[in-house]
């Protein structure tokens, strides 16, 4: 039993503190994505990427695609390489991403079903599904 304190007021305020209480924005398929039946999918996620917008989508459809092959039980190695270099002058960062999937023969084709940027964090989320 909940005791509502001096003259009531814990009550209003707690319904305050729900009603304040901020939804996600993201779509329902980013956080609970219910594939159909024999659909095999994958949501990709990356954030903002040094070298632009193109390769944060990129990353991010080919880590949908690497989730697709994980579920096939493809072999799937992803290597990130971070180095950076300096001198007196100055300094350079770089960052690499690439995947390289051993498919023993099958081939994965995927489409983009569904893709959303959160341009509040700078996230890009994308949907892919296996192409039947």
């Amino acid at each position: 039993m909940i005791a509502l304190g001096a003259g009531g007021r814990l009550l209003p305020l707690l319904l305050l503190i729900i009603s304040c209480a901020k939804k996600s924005d993201l779509p329902e398929w980013v956080i609970h994505f219910k594939p159909k039946r024999g659909e095999i999918c994958g949501v990709g996620i990356a954030g903002i990427h040094m070298k632009g917008f193109a390769y944060q989508r990129a990353t991010a459809i080919a880590r949908a695609v690497d989730e697709i092959a994980r579920q096939k039980g493809v072999t799937v190695n992803t290597q990130v390489e971070y180095f950076m270099k300096g001198t007196t002058a100055g300094s350079e960062a770089y960052l690499s991403v690439y995947s390289v999937q051993t498919t023993e023969g099958q081939t994965i084709r995927a489409v983009l079903k569904e893709a959303y940027h959160d341009r509040e964090k700078g996230t890009f989320y994308v949907l892919m599904c296996e192409e039947k």
